[in-house]
C-alpha cells in the first residue's frame, strides 16, 4: 500500500519545488522521506543550507489529493461511509468519519457550498445533482452540469431569474450537442487572435475567489495535463457560482451576420455558409447579476485571450438568447485574476454622452 500510494501521489499530485521559499535560492533533490501514506521529495538549498520538503507536504498525515477528493465528496451528497469506501478503493486507504469532519471543518474557507448543501441534500438526489457526459469532439471533454445548484441560484435572486435560458440550454447540451460539426473541421475561437479592435476594453483585474481556489488545488497536480479537470471538478462541486463545464459552444455564418447586421456589432470575421466557429468554456458562472465566462490559463499574467473569450460569449448570448449586456469574461491562474465585458469588445462608443445608454439597464434595445 505504501509503494502504491507513494508513486501515485508522487507522479501526479505534487509540484516539484525549483526555488527556496525561503530566500529564491537553487535546490537540490536530497533523498526522500517515508509518511506513512506517501514518499515526498526532500530537498537542500544551496543559499541558505535549508532542508526542506514542499509546504503542501508538511504537518499532514495523508496527502493534499486524498483530503480534496473527501471534501469534494461530501459535497456531492456522500455519506461519510460511502467516503471510506470510495477513497479506500481509489487510494488502498481507510479513513476515519472522524478525520473527514475535522478536514471539512478546517477547509470550510474553501467551501462556500456547505451552506447550500442541507437545502440541496432535502430536494435532490445526490445522482441527480450534477449532470456529467464526456464528449467526443477531437479530443475527449467531460462536460458537467450542476442542475441542483443553478436551480438554487435562479430562484433566490430574482435579478438571476432572466438566466433560465441558460438553464434550458445547458438541460439540452447532452441531448442535443451537433457533434458531427465539433468533430468535422471547424475553426476554434482561440484561432482568432488579433482581430478585435480592443481600443475601449477596460481590463480589470481583481481578487477572485477562483484565484484562491486554484491555488489550493493546483498544489496537488503536477501532471498539466490534469489540471484543468481537477480544478473544474472543485469549484463546480464546492463554490457557490460555478454551474457548469466544459461546455460545448458554436456559431454559423447566419449569426455572425445577425450580430454584424442587425445589431450593428464590429466583429471583423467571415464565414462561409458551412463553417463554424466552435470552443469549450472552461468554467460558467452565475453571480452578481450576470454570468461569467471563465477560463483558466497558467500563465494568466502573460496572457490575453480577449478574442477567445468574446466568441464564446456572442456564440452562448446567440445559444440562450440572453442579452450580450449580461456577459462578463475573465481568465485567472493561481496569482491573478483579470475580467472584461465583451460588449465593449464589439460595441464602440461614439462619445461619453452614449455611454449612459449601453450601461443602463433600462436603456439600451440596440444591444439586446
Amino acid at each position: 500500500m505504501f509503494l502504491k500510494m507513494g508513486k501515485n501521489m508522487e507522479e501526479n499530485n505534487y509540484k516539484k519545488l525549483t526555488h527556496c521559499p525561503y530566500c529564491n535560492g537553487k535546490l537540490i533533490k536530497r533523498g526522500k522521506r517515508k509518511k506513512k501514506f506517501e514518499e515526498i521529495q526532500r530537498y537542500y538549498c544551496e543559499n541558505c543550507k535549508k532542508s526542506l520538503i514542499a509546504p503542501i507536504t508538511k504537518n499532514k498525515t495523508y496527502p493534499l489529493r486524498i483530503i480534496l477528493d473527501s471534501l469534494t465528496l461530501y459535497n456531492k451528497l456522500c455519506t461519510f461511509q460511502e467516503i471510506i469506501k470510495i477513497l479506500q478503493e481509489k487510494y488502498g486507504v481507510k479513513l476515519q468519519s472522524k478525520t473527514i469532519s475535522l478536514w471539512i471543518e478546517q477547509y470550510k474557507d474553501y467551501l462556500p457550498f456547505l451552506r447550500m448543501r442541507e437545502f440541496v441534500k432535502s430536494k435532490y438526489n445526490k445522482r441527480e445533482i450534477i449532470e456529467e457526459s464526456s464528449l467526443f469532439h477531437k479530443q475527449i471533454y467531460n462536460f458537467k452540469y450542476h442542475k441542483a445548484k443553478t436551480d438554487l441560484i435562479l430562484q433566490e435572486e430574482f435579478r438571476h431569474y432572466r438566466f433560465r435560458p441558460l438553464k434550458d440550454f445547458l438541460n439540452l447540451v447532452v441531448a442535443e450537442c451537433p457533434h458531427q460539426i465539433f468533430q468535422e473541421t471547424s475553426k476554434r475561437a482561440s484561432e482568432f487572435k488579433g482581430k478585435f479592435n480592443l481600443e475601449q476594453v477596460k481590463i480589470t483585474p481583481k481578487n477572485n475567489f477562483a484565484v484562491k481556489i486554484a491555488n489550493f488545488v493546483i498544489q496537488t497536480v503536477s501532471n498539466n495535463k490534469l489540471r484543468h479537470e481537477v480544478l473544474q471538478n472543485f469549484m463546480l462541486s464546492n463554490d457557490t457560482v460555478t454551474i457548469a463545464v466544459e461546455i460545448p459552444i458554436l456559431m454559423n455564418s447566419e449569426d455572425l451576420r445577425h450580430y454584424q447586421h442587425e445589431l450593428n456589432f464590429d466583429i471583423p470575421i467571415y464565414l462561409e455558409d458551412n463553417e463554424h466557429i466552435t470552443g469549450h468554456i472552461d468554467l460558467i458562472q452565475i453571480r452578481n447579476g450576470l454570468i461569467y465566462i471563465l477560463d483558466f490559463k497558467p500563465s494568466a499574467k502573460k496572457e490575453k485571450p480577449i478574442e477567445q473569450l468574446t466568441l464564446y460569449a456572442l456564440a452562448l448570448s446567440r445559444l440562450t438568447g440572453i442579452r450580450l449586456y449580461h456577459f462578463r469574461c475573465a481568465w485567472f491562474d493561481s496569482k491573478n485574476y483579470f475580467e472584461f465585458f465583451p460588449l465593449h469588445v464589439v460595441y464602440k462608443l461614439k462619445n461619453k454622452k452614449n455611454q449612459k445608454f449601453v450601461n443602463s439597464e433600462k436603456i439600451s434595445p440596440v444591444i439586446k
